[in-house]
């Protein structure tokens, strides 16, 4: 459809032009146009996204010439032009179209041509724009291929960071689950809304059943979902949580696993620079607990007295009595061989944050096993959002742990793995230290390789680890505070795009991926799956506390 020509009196580069809009016509941001001129011997196309669009009056010079305007005593024209930023070039001839030539607005092939997704040998739907184009992105640069992991940021509550982190999940398991045989691990951090997520809406509106249908996505809930939640602290057999079913399971790890794979570390998750030698304490009794794993029964812990440790209760007490010896200069065996050579005071200092994280992590710390198993389910939802912040620290860090390990033993890529975890600032700092962040960055840095990728939101990129937010190859960005916008972070927002983020709309996100020059506005529909209770179409199992809430 023809909206005007390429103007002449405003300069004409191979990378941007002008257009003067025809009368009746209408374009606006982020449209996607196209010209066609003869360069030479050749017929060049020039493929560009609206990004800057001004109304004013020709032939008017003084303020107050609008006014006489309106009263017809000026005759004037309204000047309607619109600033094209060039995405593509074909053939890649890069002198600038002359002026006068027509400008079409770009559908069907050549909106394809213009987003480069001719060139894109597999695609996940991202969005619509706001004429109803759907928006592409490629998935090679998701599932590792030529990149991988995503970075959403955006305002608590305004930007739907994680409601677009689950649509994201949602396209990539229709469109390229069975074939890549992908598994999703989603860590629900606040609330209980992802405990419904394999449950059908009831408020779904019929528009967003028609982006569904438009981008070819069923408008379902998910599939082969289990939820796993943190045991009741008033039976450890029954989950912590208001549903209750066979979806919905208690996890836990055993001692000896909680001994055998390292995990006292991540009880240590918040950081402890403020003792110089405490992390020399962490690896001596990491190193301890395993060597006893390797020589204790199934089920259990036995020390080198032959006592056994049934709890982290009780591995307190032995801790406790091996200090109480130092001092007392009975026996110093017992300090040495779990504390090393570390000062008394360090020991103290470690003590005093390993009874704290004992509070928040005992429960998760049983006699027997059951941890996460997301290899056996399509999706896995771990819930957290109920634990202390030392607990939610030491759960993530577990079981990521365990996938990075297992995806390292066997080498491949496949199956694929996706994680959302929200609060990534909190797990991936940019300033100190945790064993947490060290995994982060491992799947960051090398989750490429063997197909484990991030998709990590925050509310501000800028307090996340700048090597997590620069490896990752699709960057999301919902409504933002105006100061945190004009951060390094941002510097794919160019032109109009960082003003325009601040005033973002729930539903509506900017998207940059590599194979654009250009970020992108979208807009994504409503979930097809229940966010809580009181939307769940179907009747469902719960907790007679929980009924009414």
């Amino acid at each position: 459809m023809k909206v005007g020509i390429v103007l002449g009196t405003k300069p004409i580069s191979p990378l941007e032009f002008w257009v003067g809009v025809e009368e009746g016509q209408v374009v606006q941001l982020d449209d996607v146009l196209f010209v066609e001129s003869l360069i030479g011997k050749h017929r060049v196309k020039y493929y560009g996204i609206v990004g800057e669009v001004q109304k004013f009056l020709e032939g008017a010079e003084f303020v107050y010439d609008a006014h006489l305007v309106s009263r017809g005593v000026i005759p004037v024209n309204i000047a309607y032009v619109a600033k094209v930023s060039v995405t593509r070039v074909e053939p890649e001839i890069f002198a600038p179209p002359s002026p006068g030539e027509v400008v079409y607005k770009a559908s069907g092939r050549d909106f394809e041509k213009a987003l480069y997704y001719d060139q894109m040998k597999e695609k996940i739907p991202a969005g619509i724009d706001r004429n109803g184009n759907v928006v592409y992105v490629n998935y090679h640069f998701l599932n590792g291929v030529e990149g991988a992991h995503v970075s959403i940021s955006g305002m608590s509550g305004i930007a739907t960071k994680t409601s677009y982190a689950l649509f994201l999940l949602y396209s990539i398991l229709e469109k390229a689950g069975d074939r890549d045989k992908v598994h999703g691990i989603i860590f629900n951090v606040k609330g209980k809304d992802l405990l419904w997520l394999d449950k059908k809406s009831n408020i779904l509106r019929e528009e967003d059943k028609k982006i569904y249908e438009l981008m070819g996505l069923r408008a379902e809930p998910f599939k082969g979902v289990k939820f796993y939640v943190p045991p009741s602290s008033a039976n450890e057999r029954l989950p912590d949580s208001e549903r209750l079913d066979n979806n919905v399971v208690p996890f836990c790890w055993s001692l000896r696993e909680f001994a055998e794979e390292g995990l006292v570390k991540f009880m240590f998750a918040e950081g402890e620079d403020g003792v110089s030698n405490i992390h020399y304490v962490i690896d001596r009794i990491a190193n301890k607990l395993y060597s006893l794993s390797q020589n204790s029964p199934p089920g259990r812990l036995t020390d080198d007295h032959a006592r056994d440790i049934e709890s982290l209760f009780d591995l307190r007490a032995r801790l406790e009595e091996a200090i109480r010896e130092k001092e007392q200069s009975k026996n110093l065996e017992p300090y040495r061989s779990w504390f090393g050579d570390a000062h008394l005071q360090t020991a103290y200092a470690f003590l005093r944050r390993f009874s704290r994280a004992c509070m928040h992590v005992n429960r998760l710390v049983r006699s027997s096993s059951s941890p996460p198993l997301w290899e056996e389910n399509r999706l896995s939802v771990i819930d957290i959002s109920g634990l202390h912040s030392i607990g939610k620290m030491f759960v993530v860090g577990a079981v990521l742990k365990k996938v990075f390990k297992q995806k390292e033993a066997v080498g491949k890529p496949y199956p694929k793995v996706f994680v959302v975890l929200d609060e990534l600032n909190k797990y991936a700092p940019k300033e100190g230290w945790s064993p947490i962040k060290d995994v982060v960055l491992d799947i960051a840095e090398r989750g490429r390789s063997l197909g484990v990728i991030l998709i990590g939101a925050q509310q501000t990129a800028s307090e996340v680890e700048k090597r997590v937010v620069a490896n990752s190859a699709l960057k999301v960005l919902g409504r933002m505070d105006s100061s945190e916008v004009l951060g390094k972070e941002y510097d794919y927002l160019t032109g109009n795009f960082r003003q325009r983020a601040i005033m973002l709309k729930k539903g509506t996100m900017i998207v940059y991926q590599p194979d654009v020059p250009t970020p992108m506005m979208i807009k994504f529909p409503k979930p097809a799956w229940a966010t809580r209770y009181s939307e769940v179409e179907e009747e469902v199992h719960v907790h007679k506390d929980f009924g009414n809430f």
